[in-house]
């Protein structure tokens, strides 16, 4: 059997058209013939009775089984294709005519032809010149009774070269049908595979594109089944993001190996240095060195930290904790460095607010999202930090009138590594990843973080946290 789609289809819509006339040819046949063999039966018994009255009636000329009136009915057309039999009231036989052989070898072909085809099969179509059926009737003239009629005939009717014509019309239009409705179908089905199998075969090459590397393909339907159209968006929307993601993927690498770099550099520049005795191992060069470990460190235990936390190797301590304490102690832990850099910090946080969490991981949550917020808020700008309680959740926001982020970077904030500005951490010591750690901590409890924020004019996080961890439907890592 064929793999192709386009002639599977041909070949369905063609199966499927030769199924459906023979149904309505069978169907057809059988209701017709059946009504058409009533009718001929209900027929040949008007033609008995026309028989009969037209023997009474030529009676009725003399009174008399006379010459002229056995001639009469003798030449009669009405008698043709049966056997007349007439007896008179004595029961003497006054007149014989029989049909020929001839005749009734004609009928049965007619009735041979007739069941020629779909009608063969019927048990009225099988006749031979043994069936005969006998109608005998009394001739009644005046009230009297003169005499009676046998009538013979082959099979239950006589047919006729008309009925014979009648029949082979119909069926000759069921073949003309099933001829014209096969062509249909060839022609529909063709058409409509070649409908269905281009939008199919341009999503295919579009995959077999992607799968080879080709992230700027793009497909356009302009008609098409719902479905098709949804699978090619589904399709254009993976190529964009495979596409975002490589560049993700080029820059963090990048980033990476520059922030990997930078105190390696310096690590060997100064031990070089010591080591060709140009410099004095110093306090003040070896307080250098010690910052640039720690700072390897830190990028390392951080990466370490967010790996573990996608492969959820994280486990969370949930217990009863004072959400309005800890923000206001994390708050507190950077008024130094808000005062140093003359950022005004205001804290609406409500009292006694109290939830089920991780008192660590939530503590770090705040720190990154501070934190953030004071590296990109310049001197002589300010820092809202606001708690709100609501009846299950409870809301936190962090808000500032900062550099802001532009509006095509606001979708990639979390991802890690990712800045907008690539100068910025450079000047604030950043390693980029404080906010994907945030993210993820805030959806381990379940909660959700999102971000709004306008270039040159500030930024706003929203953190939303269940207050019962019973309500959280999300795995805790």
């Amino acid at each position: 059997m064929t793999k192709k789609l386009k002639t599977r289809f041909i070949i369905s819509m063609i199966s499927i058209a030769i199924l459906s006339v023979f149904l309505v040819g069978i169907i057809t046949n059988i209701t017709i013939f059946k009504k058409f063999n009533d009718y001929m039966e209900e027929e040949q018994v008007d033609r008995i009775e026309d028989i009969v009255k037209m023997v009474e009636y030529s009676y009725s000329i003399d009174n008399s089984w006379s010459n002229r009136v056995l001639k009469n009915i003798a030449n009669s057309h009405l008698i043709d294709n049966f056997d007349i039999q007439i007896k008179d009231k004595n029961g003497e036989v006054v007149l014989e005519n029989f049909m020929n052989n001839n005749m009734m070898r004609m009928h049965n072909q007619m009735m041979g032809r007739m069941g020629r085809g779909m009608m063969r099969g019927s048990s009225r179509s099988q006749i031979n010149e043994s069936t005969t059926t006998v109608k005998i009737s009394e001739l009644i003239v005046d009230g009297k009774r003169v005499g009676e009629v046998e009538i013979g005939y082959v099979g239950s009717f006589m047919i006729s070269q008309r009925e014979v014509d009648f029949t082979r019309g119909i069926n000759s239009s069921i073949l003309y049908a099933s001829l014209i409705s096969l062509g249909l179908a060839l022609i529909l089905g063709i058409h409509n595979s070649r409908v269905m199998s281009e939008p199919i075969l341009k999503i295919t090459n579009a995959a077999n594109n992607i799968r080879k590397g080709d992230l700027d393909t793009n497909i356009e339907l302009k008609n098409g089944a719902e479905e098709l159209i949804e699978l090619s968006s589904s399709i254009n929307h993976l190529a964009k993001s495979l596409k975002e993601q490589q560049v993700l993927r080029k820059r963090l690498t990048t980033d990476i190996s520059h922030e990997l770099r930078t105190p390696l550099t310096i690590l060997q520049s100064h031990i070089e240095a010591f080591n060709d005795g140009i410099w004095q191992p110093t306090k003040d060069k070896l307080d250098i060195c010690r910052d640039e470990v720690i700072r390897l460190k830190k990028l390392v235990e951080q990466l370490k930290y967010i790996t573990d936390i996608e492969n959820h190797r994280v486990e969370l301590e949930i217990e009863e904790v004072n959400l309005s304490q800890i923000i206001e102690n994390v708050a507190e832990s950077f008024r130094y460095e808000f005062d140093s850099k003359q950022i005004e910090l205001n804290k609406q946080i409500k009292e006694n607010i109290i939830i089920e969490a991780d008192k660590d991981k939530i503590r770090q949550i705040m720190i990154n999202l501070i934190s953030n917020a004071l590296k990109f808020t310049d001197s002589g700008g300010k820092v809202d930090i606001l708690l709100k309680e609501e009846e299950k959740t409870i809301t936190i926001e962090i808000i500032d009138n900062g550099i802001g982020i532009a509006e095509e970077d606001i979708s990639f904030v979390f991802e890690r590594f990712y800045r907008s500005d690539k100068s910025r951490s450079r000047k604030t010591g950043g390693t980029g990843i404080g906010l994907t750690i945030a993210k993820s901590l805030v959806e381990s409890h379940g909660g959700n973080i999102s971000v709004h924020s306008q270039k040159g004019k500030g930024t706003q996080f929203v953190v939303e946290l269940l207050k019962n961890q019973k309500d959280n439907h999300i795995l805790t890592i």
